[in-house]
């Protein structure tokens, strides 16, 4: 395990340094519309005793089922085997006579969140457990050394932690990005076509479930930029293909725009970290300075969105990652500065959804001092912000999130035969997100991980 300290440039959307804004109540202390809030503050560290080992029927719930699609009300869900069996308006799904029913009026059901994009090297048992007792069923660990993807596997699937899905050492150039960070085990520098094709087969007899490549030019210092060394298009079209033959999605780290031609060659899947719409050697200060912090600083950004949109590749934008590393670079520049720079990169990700564009929810967790694991307030706040309704926000936590993990079709999604990973909260969080923070049960393959089932009366079966 990696024991060096997590390094600044990837760090999570609720950071200490990050605070909540001052006009909107946090969640957990009230809501963001101040009409809900996390149900007593209570502790989730004893689920119900859990005797019932047949049929599980959800009665009645507001059903939102990860896909974007409107919420459908009055609906039932059974349970089995860990599995989604079946679901359809109340009364038509046929619910075998020994099932538990459970009473849902007034809560709605939809799939576990999952974190796309984090890195989890320490204390991983614990942090799992953080992670899913705050509803994120499922997290994705973007780069680690390849010593820990068989220990996180196997850590995700115990029944109190969250799944996990991996990359292992990040595909880069020799002494690109993250050589830099902890003791470079994170990284696999590679030379040439072959060794590309090699690095990517050899994760792939790991068992990684997606593989990352790094064209990351930016050495992270934010007051005077300079160069790193970034992958030959060749080498990241030679490892995207093999990643593909191999059945596993492509996510390339990129923060300049300059490096998305190559990525979009290469056809990989999604693209990690936020766009800076600026130019790659020019810094914040600067165009702070010269009144140019704005996206017309380069004019051919809408032509890069408009490629994005019509491969289909997904944006991960870890805005509450970006700015904490601004912060934490820059930590002289004034409020109303970081203010700036934050409307800029909300902007980005508000045209890029405007254009048709997908997003996946990813927080760039690392565990920093203080920075409890669990779902990424902020960072569903500032896709809020960024233009995305309620449902889009929603999908992109589910299927979107699950898509860019290498689980397209077989998680974040409420199907039958899927895992029965779902949460269940008061309201509808469809019309109005601060209903997550009414969390009342979390389910991970049908088993109750967090709260307690509603009561059924000793009533008939609804006919």
């Amino acid at each position: 395990m990696n024991t060096e300290e997590p390094d600044v440039t990837e760090v999570n959307s609720v950071a200490a340094s990050e605070s909540w804004p001052a006009s909107e109540p946090r969640p957990g202390s009230g809501s963001w519309s101040g009409s809900a809030s996390w149900p007593g503050s209570q502790s989730w560290s004893e689920p119900e005793p859990e005797s019932w080992s047949g049929p599980v029927a959800l009665i009645g719930a507001r059903l939102i089922d990860g896909t974007g699609a409107a919420a459908c009300p009055a609906t039932d869900l059974l349970i089995e085997g860990g599995r989604i069996i079946r679901l359809g308006p109340t009364g038509s799904v046929g619910i075998p006579p020994h099932a538990r029913l459970v009473p849902c009026d007034g809560l709605s059901v939809l799939p576990g969140f999952i974190d796309s994009h984090t890195h989890v090297e320490r204390d991983i048992p614990a942090v799992l457990h953080g992670f899913l007792q705050d509803g994120v069923t499922s997290i994705g660990n973007t780069g680690s050394g390849p010593q820990l993807i068989e220990e996180l596997h196997r850590a995700g699937r115990q029944p109190g932690a969250a799944n996990v899905f991996v990359a292992g050492p990040a595909i880069t150039a020799p002494g690109g990005y993250p050589v830099i960070r902890g003791d470079g085990s994170a990284a696999r520098p590679v030379h040439t076509a072959d060794e590309a094709r090699a690095a990517v087969d050899e994760l792939a007899a790991r068992g990684v479930d997606f593989i990352k490549v790094t064209q990351e030019s930016f050495d992270f210092n934010y007051r005077s930029p300079g160069r790193l060394p970034v992958l030959p298009p060749a080498l990241i079209q030679a490892a995207a293909r093999r990643a593909h033959e191999h059945g596993l999605p492509v996510r390339s780290h990129v923060h300049h725009v300059d490096q998305l031609d190559a990525a979009l060659a290469a056809a990989v899947d999604s693209i990690e970290h936020l766009l800076f719409p600026l130019p790659p050697e020019t810094g914040y200060v600067e165009l702070q300075r010269a009144g140019r912090l704005r996206l017309d600083a380069l004019p051919d950004f809408a032509r890069w969105i408009d490629r994005m949109v019509a491969a289909g590749v997904r944006l991960v934008p870890t805005l509450g990652s970006e700015l904490t590393s601004i912060r934490i670079g820059l930590p002289e520049l004034p409020d109303a500065t970081l203010t700036e720079i934050e409307q800029l990169l909300v902007e980005v990700v508000r045209r890029f959804t405007a254009a048709g564009g997908r997003i996946a929810l990813g927080s760039d967790w690392v565990g920093l001092p203080g920075i409890p694991a669990g779902r990424p307030r902020q960072e569903l706040h500032r896709l809020l912000a960024a233009g995305l309704t309620p449902l889009q926000v929603i999908e992109a936590a589910t299927q979107g999130a699950a898509a860019v993990c290498g689980r397209a079709g077989r998680l974040g999604v409420l199907a039958p035969g899927l895992p029965a990973d779902l949460l269940l909260v008061d309201g509808d969080p469809s019309a109005d997100l601060a209903a997550l923070d009414a969390l009342r049960v979390v389910l991970k393959d049908g088993r109750v991980v967090a709260g307690r089932l509603p009561v059924a009366p000793a009533t008939a079966l609804p006919s």
